[in-house]
Protein backbone atom coordinates (compact mmCIF):
# COMPACT_ATOMS: atom_id res chain seq x y z
CA UNK A 1 0.00 0.00 0.00
CA UNK A 2 2.47 2.58 0.95
CA UNK A 3 4.37 2.11 -2.69
CA UNK A 4 1.33 3.85 -4.11
CA UNK A 5 2.49 7.31 -2.63
CA UNK A 6 5.27 6.82 -4.45
CA UNK A 7 3.28 6.30 -8.13
CA UNK A 8 2.25 8.86 -10.80
CA UNK A 9 -0.89 8.36 -12.89
CA UNK A 10 -1.30 10.28 -15.82
CA UNK A 11 -3.45 13.92 -15.65
CA UNK A 12 -6.27 12.45 -17.61
CA UNK A 13 -6.52 9.00 -16.14
CA UNK A 14 -9.19 8.92 -14.25
CA UNK A 15 -9.40 5.47 -12.65
CA UNK A 16 -5.91 4.37 -13.28
CA UNK A 17 -6.48 0.09 -13.87
CA UNK A 18 -3.28 -0.89 -12.20
CA UNK A 19 -4.08 1.19 -9.08
CA UNK A 20 -7.90 -0.15 -9.68
CA UNK A 21 -6.29 -3.82 -9.39
CA UNK A 22 -4.01 -3.17 -6.67
CA UNK A 23 -6.38 -1.92 -4.16
CA UNK A 24 -9.05 -4.31 -5.59
CA UNK A 25 -7.08 -7.38 -4.44
CA UNK A 26 -5.93 -5.93 -1.15
CA UNK A 27 -9.85 -4.84 0.12
CA UNK A 28 -10.92 -8.06 -1.29
CA UNK A 29 -8.23 -9.53 1.36
CA UNK A 30 -8.75 -7.46 4.02
CA UNK A 31 -12.63 -7.22 3.85
CA UNK A 32 -11.72 -3.47 4.51
CA UNK A 33 -12.58 -0.59 2.59
CA UNK A 34 -9.66 1.10 0.88
CA UNK A 35 -9.29 5.07 -0.66
CA UNK A 36 -7.28 6.85 -2.15
CA UNK A 37 -7.04 10.79 -2.62
CA UNK A 38 -5.21 11.65 -6.02
CA UNK A 39 -4.80 15.27 -6.51
CA UNK A 40 -4.73 16.62 -10.56
CA UNK A 41 -0.98 16.48 -11.05
CA UNK A 42 -1.83 12.69 -10.44
CA UNK A 43 0.35 12.35 -7.28
CA UNK A 44 -1.70 10.16 -4.57
CA UNK A 45 -2.51 12.49 -1.39
CA UNK A 46 -3.70 10.27 1.26
CA UNK A 47 -4.56 6.54 1.45
CA UNK A 48 -7.20 5.12 4.00
CA UNK A 49 -8.28 2.41 5.23
CA UNK A 50 -11.97 1.59 6.76
CA UNK A 51 -13.68 -1.19 8.00
CA UNK A 52 -15.94 -3.74 5.36
CA UNK A 53 -18.40 -0.87 5.01
CA UNK A 54 -17.42 2.39 5.50
CA UNK A 55 -14.28 4.42 5.72
CA UNK A 56 -13.47 8.29 6.79
CA UNK A 57 -11.65 10.67 5.04
CA UNK A 58 -9.20 13.71 6.22
CA UNK A 59 -10.32 17.33 6.01
CA UNK A 60 -9.15 18.12 2.34
CA UNK A 61 -6.10 20.29 2.30
CA UNK A 62 -5.09 23.14 0.19
CA UNK A 63 -8.23 23.94 -0.97
CA UNK A 64 -9.23 27.49 -3.16
CA UNK A 65 -12.04 28.81 -1.55
CA UNK A 66 -15.58 27.17 -0.35
CA UNK A 67 -16.92 27.72 -4.06
CA UNK A 68 -14.19 25.89 -5.80
CA UNK A 69 -13.71 21.77 -6.12
CA UNK A 70 -10.84 20.52 -4.12
CA UNK A 71 -8.86 19.37 -7.38
CA UNK A 72 -9.09 15.96 -5.34
CA UNK A 73 -10.65 12.92 -6.58
CA UNK A 74 -11.37 9.74 -4.56
CA UNK A 75 -11.30 6.25 -5.12
CA UNK A 76 -12.37 3.73 -3.04
CA UNK A 77 -13.37 0.34 -3.04
CA UNK A 78 -16.52 -1.34 -2.20
CA UNK A 79 -15.73 -4.79 -0.84
CA UNK A 80 -19.54 -5.89 -0.49
CA UNK A 81 -19.15 -6.41 -4.32
CA UNK A 82 -21.76 -3.31 -5.76
CA UNK A 83 -19.94 0.02 -6.76
CA UNK A 84 -23.20 2.05 -6.46
CA UNK A 85 -22.25 5.60 -4.41
CA UNK A 86 -23.75 5.13 -0.49
CA UNK A 87 -25.31 7.90 1.15
CA UNK A 88 -22.00 8.65 3.28
CA UNK A 89 -19.93 8.77 -0.50
CA UNK A 90 -22.75 11.21 -1.70
CA UNK A 91 -22.61 13.63 1.71
CA UNK A 92 -18.45 13.43 1.60
CA UNK A 93 -18.77 14.25 -1.88
CA UNK A 94 -20.41 17.96 -1.31
CA UNK A 95 -19.02 18.17 2.13
CA UNK A 96 -15.58 17.99 1.03
CA UNK A 97 -16.14 19.34 -2.99
CA UNK A 98 -14.14 16.44 -4.52
CA UNK A 99 -13.82 16.44 -8.31
CA UNK A 100 -15.35 13.12 -8.35
CA UNK A 101 -15.79 10.19 -5.92
CA UNK A 102 -15.74 7.05 -7.78
CA UNK A 103 -16.94 3.78 -6.47
CA UNK A 104 -14.92 0.51 -7.25
CA UNK A 105 -17.29 -2.75 -6.90
CA UNK A 106 -14.94 -5.33 -5.95
CA UNK A 107 -15.96 -9.05 -6.81
CA UNK A 108 -13.44 -12.05 -6.24
CA UNK A 109 -10.60 -9.91 -5.82
CA UNK A 110 -11.30 -7.85 -9.06
CA UNK A 111 -12.62 -4.73 -9.86
CA UNK A 112 -15.86 -4.79 -11.27
CA UNK A 113 -18.32 -2.30 -11.67
CA UNK A 114 -17.77 1.75 -11.44
CA UNK A 115 -19.43 4.62 -10.42
CA UNK A 116 -18.37 7.62 -10.26
CA UNK A 117 -20.50 10.76 -9.05
CA UNK A 118 -20.07 14.70 -9.45
CA UNK A 119 -21.07 17.94 -7.89
CA UNK A 120 -23.78 19.66 -10.11
CA UNK A 121 -24.49 23.40 -10.72
CA UNK A 122 -27.78 22.69 -8.05
CA UNK A 123 -25.21 21.94 -5.38
CA UNK A 124 -26.85 18.57 -5.65
CA UNK A 125 -24.59 14.95 -7.05
CA UNK A 126 -25.20 13.37 -10.41
CA UNK A 127 -24.03 9.62 -10.38
CA UNK A 128 -22.64 7.75 -13.54
CA UNK A 129 -22.11 4.30 -14.25
CA UNK A 130 -21.65 1.21 -14.37
CA UNK A 131 -18.51 0.99 -15.80
CA UNK A 132 -15.84 -1.09 -16.47
CA UNK A 133 -12.55 -0.32 -15.88
CA UNK A 134 -10.63 0.74 -19.78
CA UNK A 135 -13.52 2.46 -20.25
CA UNK A 136 -12.86 5.27 -22.10
CA UNK A 137 -16.39 7.07 -21.20
CA UNK A 138 -14.74 7.59 -17.48
CA UNK A 139 -12.74 10.20 -18.79
CA UNK A 140 -15.35 12.78 -20.34
CA UNK A 141 -16.00 13.29 -16.12
CA UNK A 142 -13.19 15.56 -16.77
CA UNK A 143 -15.21 17.70 -19.22
CA UNK A 144 -17.38 17.62 -16.43
CA UNK A 145 -15.52 18.27 -13.63
CA UNK A 146 -13.82 21.38 -15.57
CA UNK A 147 -17.19 23.00 -16.31
CA UNK A 148 -17.78 23.07 -13.02
CA UNK A 149 -14.79 24.51 -11.69
CA UNK A 150 -14.68 26.95 -14.43
CA UNK A 151 -18.01 28.18 -13.27
CA UNK A 152 -17.58 28.12 -9.77
CA UNK A 153 -14.56 30.04 -10.45
CA UNK A 154 -16.57 32.86 -12.39
CA UNK A 155 -19.68 33.67 -9.84
CA UNK A 156 -19.81 35.84 -7.03
CA UNK A 157 -20.51 34.63 -3.82
CA UNK A 158 -22.03 36.97 -1.55
CA UNK A 159 -20.41 36.55 2.35
CA UNK A 160 -24.00 34.94 3.79
CA UNK A 161 -23.06 33.29 7.29
CA UNK A 162 -24.70 29.99 6.77
CA UNK A 163 -26.40 28.11 9.52
CA UNK A 164 -24.25 25.27 11.19
CA UNK A 165 -25.60 22.02 11.21
CA UNK A 166 -25.28 20.24 14.74
CA UNK A 167 -25.68 17.24 16.31
CA UNK A 168 -27.02 17.37 20.13
CA UNK A 169 -25.24 14.30 22.64
CA UNK A 170 -26.06 13.64 26.02
CA UNK A 171 -24.63 11.15 28.67
CA UNK A 172 -26.73 9.26 31.05
CA UNK A 173 -24.79 7.28 33.67
CA UNK A 174 -25.26 5.18 36.72
CA UNK A 175 -24.11 8.07 38.89
CA UNK A 176 -26.19 10.63 37.77
CA UNK A 177 -29.42 7.81 38.74
CA UNK A 178 -28.14 7.37 42.09
CA UNK A 179 -28.24 11.27 42.06
CA UNK A 180 -32.47 11.16 41.22
CA UNK A 181 -31.39 12.20 37.76
CA UNK A 182 -33.60 10.48 35.65
CA UNK A 183 -33.57 9.22 31.69
CA UNK A 184 -36.38 11.90 31.59
CA UNK A 185 -34.45 14.62 32.83
CA UNK A 186 -31.55 13.65 30.94
CA UNK A 187 -33.68 13.42 27.81
CA UNK A 188 -35.50 17.58 28.62
CA UNK A 189 -32.12 18.50 29.31
CA UNK A 190 -30.80 17.25 25.96
CA UNK A 191 -34.13 19.64 24.91
CA UNK A 192 -33.04 22.25 26.48
CA UNK A 193 -29.90 21.82 24.83
CA UNK A 194 -31.74 22.13 21.54
CA UNK A 195 -33.14 25.37 22.66
CA UNK A 196 -30.06 26.88 23.40
CA UNK A 197 -28.30 25.29 20.11
CA UNK A 198 -31.08 27.37 17.82
CA UNK A 199 -30.77 30.51 20.15
CA UNK A 200 -27.51 30.63 18.84
CA UNK A 201 -28.12 29.91 15.10
CA UNK A 202 -27.00 26.24 15.06
CA UNK A 203 -29.51 23.86 12.77
CA UNK A 204 -30.03 20.62 14.83
CA UNK A 205 -30.24 17.87 12.43
CA UNK A 206 -29.99 14.69 15.45
CA UNK A 207 -29.93 14.24 18.91
CA UNK A 208 -27.94 10.99 20.59
CA UNK A 209 -28.21 10.19 24.48
CA UNK A 210 -26.47 7.64 25.46
CA UNK A 211 -26.18 4.99 28.42
CA UNK A 212 -23.22 3.58 29.86
CA UNK A 213 -22.35 3.17 33.40
CA UNK A 214 -19.78 5.67 33.82
CA UNK A 215 -18.43 8.86 31.71
CA UNK A 216 -15.42 7.84 29.55
CA UNK A 217 -12.35 9.66 30.72
CA UNK A 218 -11.05 9.67 26.83
CA UNK A 219 -13.96 10.11 24.53
CA UNK A 220 -17.18 11.12 27.29
CA UNK A 221 -19.50 8.62 25.78
CA UNK A 222 -16.90 5.85 24.41
CA UNK A 223 -14.86 5.58 21.11
CA UNK A 224 -17.62 3.19 19.88
CA UNK A 225 -20.45 5.78 19.96
CA UNK A 226 -17.68 8.27 18.66
CA UNK A 227 -16.76 6.32 15.55
CA UNK A 228 -20.70 5.83 14.80
CA UNK A 229 -21.02 9.71 15.30
CA UNK A 230 -18.77 10.26 12.61
CA UNK A 231 -20.18 8.12 10.21
CA UNK A 232 -23.63 10.34 11.03
CA UNK A 233 -21.72 13.42 10.80
CA UNK A 234 -20.11 12.23 7.08
CA UNK A 235 -24.12 10.95 6.48
CA UNK A 236 -25.35 14.25 7.38
CA UNK A 237 -23.11 16.75 6.35
CA UNK A 238 -22.94 17.91 10.25
CA UNK A 239 -20.19 20.36 11.11
CA UNK A 240 -20.59 20.96 14.74
CA UNK A 241 -20.70 18.25 17.84
CA UNK A 242 -22.51 20.11 20.93
CA UNK A 243 -22.49 18.07 23.97
CA UNK A 244 -24.81 18.57 27.27
CA UNK A 245 -22.10 18.75 29.54
CA UNK A 246 -18.71 20.15 30.41
CA UNK A 247 -15.79 18.28 28.41
CA UNK A 248 -12.07 18.16 29.15
CA UNK A 249 -9.70 19.36 27.27
CA UNK A 250 -8.39 16.48 26.22
CA UNK A 251 -11.76 15.12 25.43
CA UNK A 252 -12.69 17.73 23.05
CA UNK A 253 -9.27 16.90 21.36
CA UNK A 254 -10.01 13.56 21.11
CA UNK A 255 -13.06 13.73 19.83
CA UNK A 256 -12.34 16.29 17.23
CA UNK A 257 -9.45 14.14 16.26
CA UNK A 258 -11.43 11.18 15.42
CA UNK A 259 -14.47 12.69 14.13
CA UNK A 260 -13.17 15.60 12.21
CA UNK A 261 -15.43 18.49 12.97
CA UNK A 262 -15.98 21.48 15.54
CA UNK A 263 -16.50 20.11 19.43
CA UNK A 264 -17.95 22.35 21.84
CA UNK A 265 -20.23 21.38 25.52
CA UNK A 266 -23.10 23.32 26.94
CA UNK A 267 -20.74 25.90 28.96
CA UNK A 268 -19.36 26.79 25.25
CA UNK A 269 -22.75 27.09 23.71
CA UNK A 270 -24.01 29.29 26.99
CA UNK A 271 -20.85 31.63 26.79
CA UNK A 272 -21.42 31.94 22.80
CA UNK A 273 -24.96 33.07 23.70
CA UNK A 274 -24.43 34.99 26.16
CA UNK A 275 -21.56 37.14 23.66
CA UNK A 276 -24.37 37.47 21.20
CA UNK A 277 -26.51 38.98 23.42
CA UNK A 278 -23.90 41.45 25.26
CA UNK A 279 -24.92 44.92 24.64
CA UNK A 280 -23.24 47.05 27.15
CA UNK A 281 -19.98 47.38 27.85
CA UNK A 282 -20.14 45.97 31.39
CA UNK A 283 -21.74 42.88 29.41
CA UNK A 284 -19.33 42.37 26.73
CA UNK A 285 -16.57 42.36 29.65
CA UNK A 286 -18.32 39.51 31.95
CA UNK A 287 -18.90 37.43 28.49
CA UNK A 288 -14.98 37.88 27.71
CA UNK A 289 -13.90 37.27 31.26
CA UNK A 290 -16.39 34.06 31.84
CA UNK A 291 -14.67 33.07 28.15
CA UNK A 292 -10.80 33.20 28.93
CA UNK A 293 -11.43 31.49 32.35
CA UNK A 294 -13.39 28.32 30.95
CA UNK A 295 -10.73 28.68 28.19
CA UNK A 296 -7.17 28.87 30.62
CA UNK A 297 -7.42 25.34 31.33
CA UNK A 298 -8.26 23.57 28.53
CA UNK A 299 -5.84 25.06 25.91
CA UNK A 300 -3.96 21.46 26.16
CA UNK A 301 -7.30 20.15 24.47
CA UNK A 302 -7.63 22.75 21.26
CA UNK A 303 -6.71 20.10 19.06
CA UNK A 304 -5.16 21.92 15.79
CA UNK A 305 -6.33 24.83 16.76
CA UNK A 306 -3.36 25.72 18.60
CA UNK A 307 0.61 25.37 17.57
CA UNK A 308 2.64 24.12 20.21
CA UNK A 309 5.84 26.21 19.02
CA UNK A 310 6.07 29.83 18.21
CA UNK A 311 9.04 32.24 17.52
CA UNK A 312 12.03 30.65 17.98
CA UNK A 313 14.02 32.13 14.72
CA UNK A 314 16.58 34.43 15.87
CA UNK A 315 15.93 34.07 19.67
CA UNK A 316 18.95 32.07 20.24
CA UNK A 317 17.04 29.42 21.09
CA UNK A 318 14.04 26.95 20.23
CA UNK A 319 11.46 29.32 21.38
CA UNK A 320 8.95 29.81 23.67
CA UNK A 321 6.00 27.38 23.77
CA UNK A 322 3.03 28.72 22.07
CA UNK A 323 0.80 27.23 24.64
CA UNK A 324 3.06 29.26 27.25
CA UNK A 325 2.44 32.17 25.26
CA UNK A 326 -0.99 32.04 25.11
CA UNK A 327 -1.60 31.35 28.97
CA UNK A 328 -0.02 34.46 29.70
CA UNK A 329 -1.98 36.43 27.79
CA UNK A 330 -4.93 35.16 28.58
CA UNK A 331 -3.62 35.76 32.28
CA UNK A 332 -2.99 39.32 32.07
CA UNK A 333 -6.05 39.86 29.94
CA UNK A 334 -8.20 38.25 32.80
CA UNK A 335 -6.74 40.32 35.33
CA UNK A 336 -7.14 43.80 33.28
CA UNK A 337 -10.94 42.33 32.49
CA UNK A 338 -11.31 42.07 36.47
CA UNK A 339 -9.83 45.15 37.33
CA UNK A 340 -11.98 47.47 34.29
CA UNK A 341 -15.23 45.16 35.81
CA UNK A 342 -14.23 46.25 39.35
CA UNK A 343 -14.31 50.24 38.16
CA UNK A 344 -18.21 49.41 37.07
CA UNK A 345 -18.67 47.87 39.78
CA UNK A 346 -18.15 50.77 41.83
CA UNK A 347 -20.11 52.92 39.52
CA UNK A 348 -23.20 50.60 40.39
CA UNK A 349 -22.46 50.85 43.94
CA UNK A 350 -23.22 54.15 43.77
CA UNK A 351 -26.63 53.88 41.79
CA UNK A 352 -27.06 51.65 44.45
CA UNK A 353 -26.48 54.06 47.17
CA UNK A 354 -28.57 56.80 45.71
CA UNK A 355 -31.66 54.78 45.71
CA UNK A 356 -30.72 53.82 49.31
CA UNK A 357 -30.93 57.76 49.84
CA UNK A 358 -33.98 58.36 47.94
CA UNK A 359 -35.41 55.30 50.10
CA UNK A 360 -37.10 54.41 46.62
CA UNK A 361 -37.89 50.17 46.68
CA UNK A 362 -35.95 47.94 44.69
CA UNK A 363 -38.29 45.01 42.91
CA UNK A 364 -35.97 42.43 41.31
CA UNK A 365 -37.48 39.97 38.51
CA UNK A 366 -35.67 36.64 38.72
CA UNK A 367 -36.57 33.28 37.05
CA UNK A 368 -35.83 30.74 34.54
CA UNK A 369 -34.47 32.26 31.08
CA UNK A 370 -38.02 32.78 28.84
CA UNK A 371 -40.31 32.70 31.45
CA UNK A 372 -41.28 36.36 30.10
CA UNK A 373 -39.46 38.69 32.63
CA UNK A 374 -39.16 41.35 30.00
CA UNK A 375 -42.62 41.00 28.92
CA UNK A 376 -43.50 41.72 32.26
CA UNK A 377 -41.21 44.85 33.25
CA UNK A 378 -42.65 45.96 29.66
CA UNK A 379 -46.17 45.66 30.72
CA UNK A 380 -46.12 46.85 34.42
CA UNK A 381 -43.82 49.94 33.02
CA UNK A 382 -44.87 50.89 29.56
CA UNK A 383 -41.35 50.82 28.43
CA UNK A 384 -39.93 48.53 25.46
CA UNK A 385 -36.91 46.74 26.57
CA UNK A 386 -36.13 43.56 23.83
CA UNK A 387 -38.78 40.79 24.20
CA UNK A 388 -37.54 37.51 22.29
CA UNK A 389 -38.61 34.17 22.34
CA UNK A 390 -35.36 32.72 22.89
CA UNK A 391 -33.20 32.00 25.55
CA UNK A 392 -31.31 34.55 27.28
CA UNK A 393 -32.90 37.52 25.12
CA UNK A 394 -32.05 39.67 28.12
CA UNK A 395 -28.67 39.82 29.04
CA UNK A 396 -27.84 43.35 30.28
CA UNK A 397 -30.26 44.21 33.43
CA UNK A 398 -32.61 47.07 32.84
CA UNK A 399 -34.15 49.06 35.23
CA UNK A 400 -37.56 51.31 35.10
CA UNK A 401 -40.17 53.16 37.32
CA UNK A 402 -42.89 51.66 38.49
CA UNK A 403 -45.82 53.46 40.21
CA UNK A 404 -47.61 50.86 42.65
CA UNK A 405 -51.07 50.75 43.76
CA UNK A 406 -50.70 53.54 46.38
CA UNK A 407 -48.97 55.99 44.08
CA UNK A 408 -45.72 55.54 45.77
CA UNK A 409 -42.73 54.81 42.98
CA UNK A 410 -40.60 51.83 42.98
CA UNK A 411 -37.49 50.70 40.38
CA UNK A 412 -38.39 47.50 38.54
CA UNK A 413 -34.51 45.79 37.36
CA UNK A 414 -34.79 43.20 34.59
CA UNK A 415 -32.02 40.91 35.55
CA UNK A 416 -30.64 37.47 32.98
CA UNK A 417 -32.53 34.62 33.69
CA UNK A 418 -31.14 31.51 35.02
CA UNK A 419 -30.78 27.97 33.37
CA UNK A 420 -29.91 24.63 34.85
CA UNK A 421 -26.12 23.63 34.23
CA UNK A 422 -25.62 27.63 34.37
CA UNK A 423 -21.77 27.41 33.90
CA UNK A 424 -19.73 28.59 37.24
CA UNK A 425 -17.63 31.02 35.49
CA UNK A 426 -20.55 32.69 34.37
CA UNK A 427 -22.01 33.16 38.00
CA UNK A 428 -18.71 34.62 38.68
CA UNK A 429 -18.22 36.87 36.05
CA UNK A 430 -21.83 37.93 36.24
CA UNK A 431 -22.08 38.48 39.74
CA UNK A 432 -22.37 42.25 39.87
CA UNK A 433 -25.09 41.81 37.93
CA UNK A 434 -26.78 39.16 39.66
CA UNK A 435 -26.30 40.53 42.82
CA UNK A 436 -29.21 42.89 41.65
CA UNK A 437 -31.37 40.39 43.32
CA UNK A 438 -29.24 40.27 46.97
CA UNK A 439 -29.70 44.25 46.97
CA UNK A 440 -33.15 44.28 46.29
CA UNK A 441 -35.48 44.74 48.59
CA UNK A 442 -38.35 42.41 46.87
CA UNK A 443 -37.89 39.51 44.45
CA UNK A 444 -40.35 38.67 41.85
CA UNK A 445 -39.77 35.38 41.06
CA UNK A 446 -41.32 34.66 37.53
CA UNK A 447 -42.31 31.33 35.92
CA UNK A 448 -43.50 29.83 32.32
CA UNK A 449 -46.86 28.24 33.95
CA UNK A 450 -47.25 27.07 31.06
CA UNK A 451 -43.73 24.65 30.46
CA UNK A 452 -44.16 21.22 31.81
CA UNK A 453 -40.46 21.39 33.66
CA UNK A 454 -42.14 24.04 35.83
CA UNK A 455 -40.93 22.66 38.88
CA UNK A 456 -37.41 21.89 37.87
CA UNK A 457 -37.50 24.93 36.73
CA UNK A 458 -38.47 27.04 40.19
CA UNK A 459 -35.98 24.93 42.19
CA UNK A 460 -33.03 25.63 39.72
CA UNK A 461 -33.31 29.45 40.47
CA UNK A 462 -34.12 28.89 43.99
CA UNK A 463 -30.96 26.99 44.18
CA UNK A 464 -29.28 29.99 42.21
CA UNK A 465 -30.76 32.72 44.35
CA UNK A 466 -29.45 30.61 47.56
CA UNK A 467 -26.08 30.54 46.58
CA UNK A 468 -25.92 34.52 45.55
CA UNK A 469 -27.58 34.79 49.71
CA UNK A 470 -30.66 36.28 48.43
CA UNK A 471 -33.35 33.31 49.31
CA UNK A 472 -34.43 35.18 52.33
CA UNK A 473 -35.88 37.94 50.55
CA UNK A 474 -39.70 38.66 50.36
CA UNK A 475 -40.73 37.08 47.44
CA UNK A 476 -43.89 36.74 45.10
CA UNK A 477 -44.18 33.90 42.88
CA UNK A 478 -45.11 34.85 39.50
CA UNK A 479 -47.28 32.29 37.31
CA UNK A 480 -46.92 33.63 34.26
CA UNK A 481 -48.08 32.78 30.76
CA UNK A 482 -51.95 31.71 32.13
CA UNK A 483 -53.19 32.43 28.73
CA UNK A 484 -50.97 29.62 27.35
CA UNK A 485 -51.99 26.66 29.90
CA UNK A 486 -54.97 24.24 28.53
CA UNK A 487 -54.67 21.78 30.94
CA UNK A 488 -56.14 22.86 34.40
CA UNK A 489 -52.28 22.23 35.67
CA UNK A 490 -51.39 23.01 39.41
CA UNK A 491 -48.44 24.16 40.11
CA UNK A 492 -46.95 23.42 43.85
CA UNK A 493 -46.32 26.84 45.90
CA UNK A 494 -44.93 26.01 49.17
CA UNK A 495 -42.63 27.39 50.93
CA UNK A 496 -44.22 31.38 49.33
CA UNK A 497 -46.82 33.80 51.26
CA UNK A 498 -47.53 35.58 48.14
CA UNK A 499 -48.37 34.02 44.64
CA UNK A 500 -49.99 35.31 42.01
CA UNK A 501 -51.22 34.06 38.40
CA UNK A 502 -50.61 36.49 35.34
CA UNK A 503 -50.13 36.70 31.40
CA UNK A 504 -47.60 39.81 31.37
CA UNK A 505 -48.65 39.08 27.38
CA UNK A 506 -52.58 39.66 28.10
CA UNK A 507 -52.66 41.55 30.95
CA UNK A 508 -54.21 39.56 32.82
CA UNK A 509 -53.33 40.13 36.65
CA UNK A 510 -51.42 43.09 36.40
CA UNK A 511 -53.35 45.15 38.27
CA UNK A 512 -52.99 41.79 41.52
CA UNK A 513 -49.45 41.76 40.98
CA UNK A 514 -49.88 45.45 42.14
CA UNK A 515 -51.48 45.09 45.03
CA UNK A 516 -49.70 42.53 45.61
CA UNK A 517 -46.08 44.49 45.62
CA UNK A 518 -47.48 47.14 47.28
CA UNK A 519 -49.08 45.28 50.10
CA UNK A 520 -45.65 43.32 50.59
CA UNK A 521 -43.66 47.25 51.15
CA UNK A 522 -46.60 48.04 53.15
CA UNK A 523 -45.90 45.29 55.82
CA UNK A 524 -42.46 46.84 56.14
CA UNK A 525 -43.56 50.24 56.55
CA UNK A 526 -45.81 51.68 59.36
CA UNK A 527 -47.67 55.24 58.76
CA UNK A 528 -46.74 57.36 61.98
CA UNK A 529 -47.94 60.81 62.80
CA UNK A 530 -45.52 63.14 64.45
CA UNK A 531 -44.90 66.93 65.50
CA UNK A 532 -40.62 67.33 64.90
CA UNK A 533 -39.28 70.19 67.07
CA UNK A 534 -37.63 72.47 65.11
CA UNK A 535 -34.65 72.25 67.58
CA UNK A 536 -34.68 68.47 66.54
CA UNK A 537 -32.37 68.54 63.75
CA UNK A 538 -31.75 64.94 63.25
CA UNK A 539 -35.23 63.67 63.40
CA UNK A 540 -36.06 64.86 59.46
CA UNK A 541 -33.30 63.12 57.57
CA UNK A 542 -33.56 59.67 59.99
CA UNK A 543 -37.36 59.82 58.15
CA UNK A 544 -35.99 60.14 54.77
CA UNK A 545 -33.30 57.54 55.53
CA UNK A 546 -35.98 54.64 56.81
CA UNK A 547 -39.22 55.37 55.23
CA UNK A 548 -40.52 58.34 53.35
CA UNK A 549 -42.48 61.12 53.99
CA UNK A 550 -46.70 61.14 52.80
CA UNK A 551 -47.13 65.04 53.45
CA UNK A 552 -45.45 67.82 55.83
CA UNK A 553 -46.62 70.80 57.16
CA UNK A 554 -45.16 74.12 58.95
CA UNK A 555 -46.49 74.94 62.33
CA UNK A 556 -45.62 77.00 65.33
CA UNK A 557 -44.77 74.65 67.41
CA UNK A 558 -42.59 72.16 65.21
CA UNK A 559 -43.30 70.74 61.55
CA UNK A 560 -46.02 68.41 61.33
CA UNK A 561 -45.39 64.70 59.64
CA UNK A 562 -47.15 62.29 58.36
CA UNK A 563 -44.68 59.39 57.19
CA UNK A 564 -44.31 55.77 56.39
CA UNK A 565 -41.69 54.44 58.32
CA UNK A 566 -39.91 51.21 58.45
CA UNK A 567 -41.33 49.16 61.21
CA UNK A 568 -37.94 48.36 62.82
CA UNK A 569 -37.35 51.92 63.04
CA UNK A 570 -40.39 53.30 64.63
CA UNK A 571 -39.25 52.84 68.29
CA UNK A 572 -36.64 56.00 67.72
CA UNK A 573 -39.29 58.37 66.78
CA UNK A 574 -41.33 57.49 69.97
CA UNK A 575 -41.36 60.98 71.87
CA UNK A 576 -42.66 62.54 68.82
CA UNK A 577 -45.44 60.85 67.82
CA UNK A 578 -48.75 62.19 68.38
CA UNK A 579 -52.71 61.31 67.48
Amino acid sequence: MEDLYDKKYGSMDLVPEELAVTISRISAEINREISVLINRRGVVAYISIGDSGTVTLPQVDGRRGTARLSAIRCIHTHPSGGGMLSQVDVSTLQKLRLDTMIAIGVVDGQPSEIYTGCLNHEEGVDIYGPFSIGDTRLNYIYRIIEELDASAKSEIYENEEEAETAILVGLETSQSRLENITSKDAQESLEELEELAKTAGAVVVDKVLQKKQTEDSAYYIGKGKIEELSLMCQARDVQLLIFDDELSGAQIRNIEEMIKVRVIDRTTLILDIFAQRAVSKEGKLQVELAQLKYKLPRLMGMGTQLSRLGGGIGTRGPGEKKLEVDRRHIRRRITGLEQELKQLEKRREFLRSNRTSNNTPVIAIVGYTNAGKSTLLNRMCGSSVLVEDKLFATLDPSARQLTMSDGREAILIDTVGFIRKLPHDLIEAFKSTLEEAVHADMLLHVVDASNENVSMQISVVEKLLEELGASTKNTILVLNKQDLIKDGRRISTVGYSAVCEISAATGYGIEQLLEKITEGFMHQLKEVNLLVPYNDGWVMPYIYENGQIIHQEYEEGGIKVKALVKVEKVSRLADFMVV
